[in-house]
């Protein structure tokens, strides 16, 4: 397992198959491209100086080769210079400026941060456009969409598709044991045999089966599940998932 140590930064855009740890959580990682060792999918994780501030980012751009770089960098640079920030939504607003002025659409990236923050056991959570983690509860066994609060103007859009737009940040509280997974759509667009998508809820559906068996198996659990569902092959996009336990 790789330990992330305080004030490190630890992730990029190359295929993986991983455990991690930090003082807060445990997690397992798999990202994998669909045409080669990098693809859109990029993902980071992040430990503050003081190692209570765990921020883990996933990424996904609809274009390949220098606009992912780019971009990637870009994150890597943001999470820097907020190493001991709680504040994610600016992290957004800021790349968002960025992908509009230098790519526009033809870099159109979504993203989701999670910020667990051990002071407070407390979440902070924002997307771009990002499909929302699941979140399971240690005391009820289901696993739900995390969901931010609808706005009535535009906000929280794909990176690259508007400047201006602003970007929220909620937060929950969080226990030891509660889990969470974050993924790319990829995953749950993985066409079936028949044409149909795998889908969030056959997605809800295998976690629920897997119930406490440890991060790695939880995480071989989904990859099986759509290798059967897709026939046996996960070529169709970049596909990344992300299992976390709060230790």
């Amino acid at each position: 397992m790789h330990r992330i140590h305080c004030a490190e930064i630890w992730g990029g855009i190359q295929a993986a198959d991983q455990d991690l740890c930090t003082n807060a959580l445990t997690a397992s990682l798999y990202s994998s491209a669909a045409d080669g060792d990098q693809g859109g999918d990029i993902y980071y994780f992040s430990v503050c100086g003081a190692d209570i501030l765990t921020r883990i980012v996933v990424a996904d751009v609809v274009g390949h080769g220098e606009a992912v770089s780019r971009i990637s960098r870009w994150l890597y640079e943001g999470l820097a210079k907020r190493m001991d920030s709680l504040d994610s939504n600016s992290l957004l607003v800021e790349l968002n400026q960025r992908v509009v002025t230098e790519c526009g659409l033809k870099a159109m990236t979504t993203a989701a941060i999670a910020s667990f923050y051990l002071a407070d056991t407390n979440l902070y959570i924002s997307y771009a456009g990002h499909p929302p983690l699941l979140l399971r509860r240690r005391e009820d066994k289901t696993w739900r969409p995390v969901r931010l609060k609808p706005r009535p103007e535009p906000a929280n859009l794909p990176l690259g598709v508007m400047d201006g737009i602003p970007y929220d940040q909620e937060q929950l509280l969080l226990a030891s044991g509660d889990r969470l997974l974050l993924y790319t759509d990829g995953l749950i667009e993985a066409p079936g045999t028949d044409g149909q998508p795998f889908g969030e809820e056959r997605l809800q559906a295998i976690l629920g089966q897997v119930g406490d068996e440890n991060l790695p198996q939880l995480k071989q659990a989904v990859l099986t599940a759509v290798r059967r569902h897709t026939g046996g092959s996960m070529a169709h996009d970049d596909i990344t998932l992300i299992a976390i336990e709060i230790r």
